[in-house]
């Protein structure tokens, strides 16, 4: 008698494989919230939901602005002095300069944290304003969000699987599974008010294949 694949039971395919992954992705989501205070951890459960709703595929511009996530700020211009070195990451998304509108979708979060000068390497510097960094806030290893500073206070965590990633030198992968840096945005200072001054400098995301 021949021995059958576990998913042959189902007798469903490859759709079972796809809602297996879905499940193991919905998991790990929720597993990068649990160092997180739980009124901020409901929230941006929520926000990630919306997120994944949203029909909003506009990318972040040079220009835009950035907008708090959460916080008695959500949705209100970050000004660099909202920023604090040694501070654990600020999560934003860019802002529509011409509507005012956070342009919320799940490729557009980002990380945002300040490091002092001397901290920063040449590859992260020329992408700073005042010191203040944003990456794209999905892991390049299954795509959860990057939301806790390292005890070096220069490194940014994944709190899904450990993934360790070096905000002073461009994103990189200081400790895996993951394998590929974050991708960094560049900003500016205008008016003010933090913006982007570029596109995102590398792919979003884990791996596609």
């Amino acid at each position: 008698m021949s021995k059958t694949n576990a998913h042959d039971g189902c007798g469903c395919g490859c759709a079972c494989r796809s809602t297996d992954s879905a499940r193991r992705s919905l998991l790990t989501g929720a597993l990068a919230l649990v160092a997180l205070a739980p009124a901020t951890a409901t929230r941006l459960a929520v926000a990630q939901e919306q997120a994944a709703a949203t029909k909003t595929t506009r990318k972040p511009q040079p220009g835009d602005k950035l907008a708090f996530m959460l916080g008695p700020k959500e949705g209100q211009p970050i000004q660099p002095g909202d920023i604090e070195a040694g501070k654990e990451p600020t999560l934003a998304y860019p802002m529509d300069p011409q509507t005012g509108k956070a342009l919320v979708a799940k490729a557009n979060l980002l990380t945002v944290v300040r490091l002092k000068p001397e901290e920063l390497q040449p590859a992260s510097a020329k992408n700073a304003a005042d010191g203040i960094v944003a990456f794209s806030s999905l892991c390049t290893h299954y795509g959860c969000p990057i939301t806790t500073l390292h005890p070096s206070k220069t490194q940014i965590v994944c709190n899904c699987h450990g993934s360790i990633f070096d905000a002073a030198n461009r994103g990189a992968v200081t400790q895996g599974p993951a394998t590929r840096r974050l991708a960094m945005l560049p900003l500016a200072i205008q008016d003010g008010a933090l913006v982007v001054a570029g596109k995102f400098d590398g792919p979003l995301g884990p791996p596609t294949s």
